[in-house]
């Protein structure tokens, strides 16, 4: 009987994946659109870690044009506090 031996080989975090997943999703949608329509300027907000997988998905193209992040999450936020949040 082999106790308290562990695999060397991690679990994976299927949640985890589904996150980077969605971040890879959208950036390349948000990405297209920018292109498509010649946004020059972009603001992204999400909450801290959602903003880090976007941060590390965006190619050098969209990176460019980003000129501000904030790390919150607004999403059940009325939109007069949003709007004071980005004013």
């Amino acid at each position: 009987m082999m106790r308290g031996r562990r695999s060397a080989v991690e679990q994976t975090d299927w949640h985890t994946r589904a996150e980077q997943a969605f971040a890879l999703d959208v950036t390349a949608r948000v990405d297209e659109i920018c292109h498509k329509e010649h946004v020059r300027a972009l603001v992204v907000v999400a909450p801290p870690k959602a903003l880090a997988d976007f941060r590390s998905a965006f190619p050098d193209r969209l990176r460019s044009i980003v000129i501000r992040e904030l790390d919150k999450d607004l999403t059940k936020h009325p939109i007069y506090d949003i709007e004071r949040h980005l004013a």
